[in-house]
């Protein structure tokens, strides 16, 4: 090869870099971005809760037989009662405002999903393959995301289903954080020595989220009963257990913020944790001596979510992952 073909070569491999990095770098901000589109979709999720407009859209994925659904029942057929009481909806009455609360969740999830195949259609590009297959992976859980939201539908909002359903998304976050994580230029501060408190945290919180999930269950078939301020005595077991691991959440937590002190200033997340302990300690005392409010079960799921989540950002701050190499 000749000295100017060899140069040639090289140009060319450095303009395919190039062009690999930029990618890179959208891949990025598109993860980013996606990242926040999914958490919006975890607050509008514990908003239609907090609400009762799990059932706004009777059916899926139109609403009420419409693309885009109606703002007033006169957009609807005289007998559309009797339609929806057919496929089990026995207690169905139209309202607008939670109509429109569970639509544009799901609006929210669907744009949400698009983000994820741009992630997917940019990982072609950059061809890596590991990218590549989480990235799939990825669009899958969205899919799969979406089809366990119609079976919450057509379930009338089953509880275990909704559990389900909550701890996928949970998952797409924590996808979505480890692909920025490995496409962002940071450095990690590799302590192979506290993973296990890291690992412990994340998994009694995890189990903690799906105990509460079972509470609020509860506290939703005992509501029409039972007034806000007595529906506290009326849980069943499960709400001890819920209670009782709230000292486990507490204590794993300050074994990790005294395992990672010397880091207290670097981590912003080990600042972040000991105001959402604090803050979950408030809201469930709240729902104790002030009453079962939908707004404090918002809050209480919300600060848990962020809990878990500030957590596992800690693991992947820990962890030293391969890098990434251009084919």
């Amino acid at each position: 090869m000749t000295i100017r073909a060899r140069g040639a070569v090289r140009a060319l491999k450095r303009n395919v870099k190039r062009n690999n990095l930029h990618f890179l770098r959208l891949y990025n901000q598109i993860c980013k971005i996606t990242i926040y589109l999914v958490l919006l979709v975890i607050c509008a999720g514990g908003f239609v809760r907090m609400t009762g407009s799990g059932m706004g859209c009777p059916d899926w994925p139109k609403c009420f037989g419409y693309w885009i659904p109606p703002t007033s029942v006169s957009q609807l057929p005289d007998n559309y009662k009797e339609i929806y009481s057919e496929r089990g909806y026995d207690t169905l009455d139209f309202n607008v405002f939670h109509t429109w609360t569970e639509y544009i969740n799901r609006l929210l999830g669907f744009v949400s999903g698009l983000f994820c195949l741009a992630l997917f259609l940019v990982s072609l590009k950059l061809k890596i393959r590991a990218l590549f297959l989480l990235s799939s992976f990825l669009v899958l859980l969205m899919g799969f995301q979406a089809w366990m939201g119609a079976l919450v539908v057509y379930s009338i909002l089953a509880p275990f289903k909704i559990t389900i359903h909550m701890l996928i998304a949970l998952l797409i976050v924590s996808l979505l954080l480890f692909l920025y994580r490995i496409t962002s230029h940071q450095r990690n501060t590799s302590n192979t020595d506290s993973y296990k408190w890291i690992l412990i945290a994340l998994i009694i919180s995890l189990i903690q989220i799906v105990l509460g999930t079972q509470v609020r269950e509860s506290v939703d078939m005992l509501f029409p009963a039972h007034s806000r301020f007595d529906i506290i005595n009326q849980l069943p077991i499960i709400f001890e257990a819920h209670r009782t691991m709230a000292w486990l959440v507490m204590i794993s937590n300050v074994f990790l913020i005294y395992h990672y002190r010397m880091l207290f200033k670097i981590y912003f997340e080990l600042k972040t944790i000991i105001v959402i302990i604090l803050s979950l300690i408030l809201t469930g005392l709240l729902m104790s001596y002030h009453g079962v409010y939908g707004i404090y079960q918002l809050l209480h799921l919300l600060l848990a979510v962020s809990l878990f989540l500030c957590q596992f950002s800690i693991l992947l701050k820990q962890s030293i992952f391969p890098r990434l190499d251009f084919p």
